[in-house]
């Protein structure tokens, strides 16, 4: 499997920012350690159809490459796409598609080509393990969450919702499309939000409520990522993000089980 990676603004003086390592995540013992490789980062203005190059980055001597977002001059909401790439390849300034990226996997083992995803605000950060699949970005989608990973209510903590779209095919036009929050006991939305391909959606949540929320989108896909932070030192900063409703089931049919649950909720919500 092969992944991209990628970097935003979320605006609010939060700092995003990778951290890539060249080593392969599981090999055998006899397979060499590492894989030789670079980095190039595409963004997509939000009324673009075009990716345009900001940057090409090589490990050099080094062992790992950290991308910061706030080197980029982004937009809030604006998505920049890190992809490997071999050594070689030519990567132009201005595409209509993304390239593949490459994979890491060199034997039968098992890889994930994830990446230290970090989110800093002042002196606070937090981090977590992700990516975002290449076979994920070919394909529409929907969308279905809950609310499990949002931060406890208090007068002081804020949270937000990251959601993180990538399609890397051409696009013929950009379409506009809604991301809902709903009252996951009664299926009544509370509030629509719009966003195209190839973004981060910031949707601040409102702590302070005791209902049971769902996020979803009939849309498209997309992985989304809960920011929890507080104002003051007795407070820290949480990073989270959710599997794919797939995981929540074991086995052979868990995908069957996704189905379920996606088409149970997704007929009862409006």
């Amino acid at each position: 499997m092969s992944d991209y990676l990628f970097l935003t603004n979320i605006g609010d003086d939060f700092i995003n920012s990778i951290s890539i390592s060249k080593f392969v995540p599981n090999r055998r013992i006899k397979t060499k350690e590492y894989v030789e490789f670079k980095v190039v980062i595409y963004t997509q203005k939000k009324d673009a159809l075009i990716w345009c190059k900001l940057d090409e980055v090589y490990f050099n001597d080094a062992n790992n490459i950290t991308l910061n977002s706030n080197d980029y001059d982004l937009d809030v909401g604006q998505l920049a796409v890190v992809v490997p790439c071999l050594l070689d390849f030519i990567c132009e300034d201005i595409i209509m598609s993304l390239p593949e990226p490459i994979s890491r996997k060199l034997d039968s083992s098992p890889v994930n080509e994830r990446a230290t995803i970090s989110f800093s605000r002042g002196e606070l950060s937090s981090s977590y393990q992700g990516e975002f699949p290449f076979a994920m970005s070919r394909v529409k989608g929907t969308f279905l969450a809950f609310d499990a990973l949002i931060g406890e209510p208090h007068k002081k903590v804020s949270s937000k919702i990251v959601f993180i779209n990538i399609f890397s095919k051409e696009l013929p036009v950009k379409n506009t499309f809604s991301f809902n929050v709903a009252n996951s006991s009664n299926k009544e939305i509370i509030k629509t939000y719009e966003y195209v391909h190839n973004s981060a959606l910031i949707v601040d949540v409102d702590n302070m409520s005791d209902l049971s929320y769902v996020f979803y989108s009939k849309d498209t896909l997309g992985i989304p990522i809960f920011i929890t932070y507080g104002e003051g030192e007795e407070f820290n900063l949480s990073v989270e993000h959710t599997h794919p409703p797939s995981e929540l089931f074991w086995g052979d049919d868990k995908f069957y089980g996704q189905s379920l649950l996606k088409s149970k909720w997704m007929d009862t919500l409006p």
